[in-house]
């Protein structure tokens, strides 16, 4: 029997590929579990996962994203007769655990001060920069958020390094992030450079070696592989040494590129600048890239108006290896896509056209069948919560995304985009029932124009704030089908095997391993999660009464502090 044809532009949500499908998501959802992935409705399926699970359920999918473009690309390189290859500049990714040091490093080598632009000093955007250092040598070193939301833009730079430089706190060692950046940059085969941070702090070295060995990394001076560096950005010791190693290590790595090859790379991040439009950062990787050239990413184009170095400075060209700005582009790209540089504006606008009305079928009939939705569920029933997202730049997108994924709580995600909070997202805002979230945005709604004050308006600096509204919004949707067991309060915290075990006692009820918990703090939750383990004197146990004190790990992750409730429930 012929298999039926979906047309796909790009990687898609369970929910979206449920409707095209025209099958219930639980399906897909349970395709995925079986392959041992924990995903919800709003998870992005890559490619790879849409093709697998259509050709399960009796379809194929056709992609229109990049055919055409590796078509005229190969035409024209056929005009090439000669090869030039130059060698590019190293692409550095600074990884690691939250408050290890990484972007304290970087401050240092750029003797500039990132930190201190950053809300509450937490890195939440992927940062490129190029380092000039002596005798013309360059380096080009990407700084990643190190907390646990951040996994999807650390993947991103990792996929597009050379090496991977893994910063650790000697204070606080091995910790979790630590071992997900080992794991990754070994899975994509990078050379890894370990930098053992704050030792002005903390000098016990070999506990630090320890921690590592026992995850399979010995150090050089251990007999293993593995190079790390002493350093302390606030004595300044060490920095030319990690740096050495680093050009070193690049002697052994071919980084050589053809100049002669039209020009592609990534896209790093985009957003919106309401005196120069749209500006995208990009990693180039291929060819010699000049302003005036006709670029393109997915459905975004235009012809390069400016590039602009990170000094904001006006250049003209741009060679391998280097990451800039630029103004041209008609719209924001996605962080993570790949750009290409095409001779004619007419062949890029052809491929554009047709991938847009690929998409605009989609978009209309994921829009007809949830307005549908909406107009025959009874909206005080309906105990989804949908919301519009609206964000400062493209890659905050993913790790927005990503820590929603984490709740066990049914979202819908309405719209998504780049940009300040406008009128017509209120309009869809009233149309949906949705809960509009703005993150490092403005809100420039004529308050004039808004008939509805029902409908509910964030605007948030943090991402762990955005979980907060949303874990409360989907409590009090709830309340009433939910029953509480038991409560208890956080009376002391303490590590061990690296992790968290929070000492408590049971005010009210008891507290089973079998129930769900939240985590309340002055009233509001801030954290939803099952139960690994429940101990009275190392004991295990599955309940514990009230007035008793026990230990308890839980699944999740979160800043837990002494005196917060816990309470466990049910749903009735």
């Amino acid at each position: 029997m012929k298999k039926k044809v979906i047309e796909i532009y790009k990687d898609i949500t369970i929910n979206d590929l449920s409707l095209f499908l025209n099958i219930n998501n639980s399906v897909i959802i349970n395709i995925c579990k079986d392959l041992g992935l924990i995903v919800n409705i709003n998870t992005i399926l890559d490619k790879e996962l849409i093709s697998f699970i259509s050709d399960e359920l009796g379809y194929k999918v056709k992609y229109l994203d990049s055919l055409l473009l590796i078509n005229k690309e190969k035409e024209i390189r056929e005009k090439y007769k000669k090869n030039i290859y130059i060698k590019r500049s190293p692409i550095v990714s600074i990884i690691g655990h939250v408050n290890h040091g990484k972007t304290s490093f970087l401050d240092y080598i750029r003797k500039s001060n990132i930190i201190s632009s950053e809300e509450g000093n937490i890195t939440q955007h992927i940062g490129i920069y190029n380092v000039n250092l002596k005798k013309s040598i360059k380096l080009t070193f990407i700084d990643t958020p190190g907390h646990e939301s951040f996994l999807s833009i650390r993947r991103i730079s990792i996929k597009i390094s050379d090496i991977a430089l893994i910063i650790i706190s000697s204070e606080n060692g091995v910790m979790t992030q630590t071992i997900e950046a080992i794991y990754n940059a070994k899975s994509e085969n990078l050379p890894i450079i370990l930098g053992i941070s704050k030792i002005d702090k903390n000098n016990n070295i070999n506990k630090i070696k320890e921690q590592l060995s026992n995850i399979n990394i010995l150090v050089d001076d251990w007999g293993g592989e593995y190079l790390y560096q002493k350093i302390s950005v606030k004595k300044g010791y060490g920095i030319n040494e990690i740096i050495e190693k680093i050009l070193n290590l690049t002697k052994k790595i071919n980084l050589f590129t053809n100049i002669n090859k039209l020009c592609s790379g990534k896209i790093i991040d985009s957003y919106v600048n309401k005196n120069k439009g749209y500006i995208v950062k990009i990693l180039l990787l291929e060819g010699i890239l000049k302003k005036g050239d006709y670029i393109i990413s997915g459905i975004y184009y235009g012809k390069i108006k400016k590039i602009i170095d990170e000094n904001n400075i006006n250049i003209n060209v741009v060679y391998p290896g280097l990451s800039v700005n630029i103004v041209g582009f008609n719209g924001v790209p996605y962080t993570g896509d790949n750009f290409k540089v095409l001779k004619k504006e007419k062949e890029i606008k052809r491929i554009v056209i047709e991938r847009e009305n690929i998409i605009k079928e989609q978009e209309i009939k994921i829009k007809k069948i949830l307005y549908k939705k909406n107009k025959d569920i009874n909206i005080n029933k309906n105990k989804k919560i949908n919301i519009i997202l609206k964000v400062d730049v493209e890659n905050s997108l993913l790790a927005i995304i990503e820590e929603i994924n984490k709740l066990n709580i049914e979202i819908n995600i309405i719209k998504k985009k780049v940009g300040n909070i406008k009128y017509s997202d209120y309009l869809l805002a009233k149309t949906f029932n949705c809960i509009i979230i703005g993150f490092n945005v403005k809100n420039i709604i004529n308050k004039k124009q808004i008939n509805n004050k029902n409908i509910e308006i964030y605007n948030l600096k943090l991402i762990y704030d955005i979980i907060k509204i949303l874990i409360n919004k989907n409590e009090n949707n709830n309340k009433e089908n939910i029953k509480i067991l038991g409560k208890a309060k956080v009376i002391k915290l303490f590590i061990k095997d690296k992790k968290l075990i929070m000492g408590c006692k049971v005010i009210n009820g008891k507290i089973k391993k079998e129930n769900k918990i939240k985590i309340i703090r002055n009233n509001k939750i801030i954290l939803i999660s099952d139960i690994i383990s429940i101990k009275i004197f190392n004991n295990k146990v599955n309940e514990v009464k009230k007035n008793n004190e026990f230990g308890l790990i839980i699944k999740k992750k979160a800043e837990i502090k002494i005196n917060d409730i816990i309470e466990t429930y049910k749903k009735k």
